[in-house]
């Protein structure tokens, strides 16, 4: 009897491991949902947004005359939402990536690192091409394939982060994660974009660097209040806002790829996909903020006026 009391007392004093839920729990749901629920099943493919505004590509080519529910990217919106949804609904990411498979388009040449396939680097200037269309929608891809070097947005650098991180060259790798770091300012990353371009933040940038981070290994100080930021922008029908105002406000509407990113950063079989860098002392690359802001006001004529880069419009084939 005295030994049964003493094992209960044993086991009463050693303390019980509590796992902690994920707090985002609720929004990561709501976010899937918001993918799903966008899912045409006809086409096995995801619409960019809701927005109903004019495309930002009517714009630039004359005859672009579908919606933003018409426009179907396979890279990176469809590429980003079957990575997403793979693990709460496997049927589904196989849908999709059955559909981008099934029109036999090259690889997107920077996109594919985030699943751990290494890319070339340096990073080269975008051009979008048309792969299918009718009356009712379109199908698009993007490529970083132009002979251009890519310009110096912060996004980018997270791509070649992982892919140095793929590479071992860790050094690098965070290198370019710290150097990103110091354009945080509590609401939104002030990059070449934001300063020269249009001043809103792009939201994709921020899931893309938690993603990076969390991917890589390393430890950033303000990572819980990014991320609280970040679920700060989703609205009510469950998708994360594509850009905020100066002050960190949601603007505009929701888009697939900012939602499926910001999913991303939890999957932790993909985040497995990378070698940790290991560095997590390391200290901020001193990247000045002033030298940002006059490097990107000297070359600020010279940038394209639409955040994501050149546009080539091919039609159906001129991609292969």
């Amino acid at each position: 009897m005295l030994r049964a009391v003493a094992i209960l007392v044993l086991v009463l004093a050693v303390p019980s491991q509590v796992v902690n839920p994920n707090p985002y729990c609720q929004n990561i749901a709501r976010a899937e949902e918001y993918l799903i629920a966008r899912l045409n099943p006809k086409l096995g493919l995801i619409y960019e947004s809701d927005d109903p505004g004019t495309h930002w590509l009517t714009k630039e080519y004359a005859n672009f005359h579908w919606r933003y529910n018409q426009t179907y990217w396979l890279y990176s919106d469809n590429l980003f939402a079957s990575l997403a949804l793979e693990k709460d609904y496997p049927e589904i990411s196989r849908e999709i990536k059955a559909s981008i498979s099934r029109y036999q388009q090259p690889v997107s040449d920077v996109f594919e690192v985030v699943a751990g396939e290494k890319i070339q680097l340096p990073l080269h200037v975008a051009e979008d091409y048309v792969v299918a269309e009718n009356s009712d929608y379109v199908i698009t891809i993007r490529r970083h394939n132009a002979t251009a070097l890519a310009f110096e947005w912060m996004d980018l650098w997270m791509y070649e982060a992982l892919e140095y991180d793929l590479q071992g060259n860790y050094a690098s790798a965070a290198s370019l994660l710290r150097r990103a770091e110091t354009m945080w300012r509590g609401n939104g990353f002030w990059d070449w974009s934001f300063i020269a371009l249009d001043h809103t933040f792009s939201n994709h940038k921020l899931a893309l660097f938690l993603f990076t981070a969390r991917a890589i290994g390393i430890s950033v100080p303000e990572a819980d209040s990014m991320e609280e930021h970040l679920w700060s922008m989703q609205n009510k029908d469950g998708g994360i806002t594509s850009l905020s105002d100066p002050a960190g406000r949601p603007i505009g509407s929701a888009n697939t790829e900012t939602t499926a990113l910001t999913l991303m950063i939890y999957d932790q079989n993909l985040l497995a996909n990378f070698p940790k860098v290991h560095l997590a002392n390391l200290g901020q690359t001193p990247v000045l903020l002033a030298s940002i802001m006059a490097l990107a006001l000297l070359f600020s004529v010279a940038l394209p006026k639409n955040k994501r880069g050149k546009k080539v419009w091919e039609k159906r084939g001129t991609a292969m």
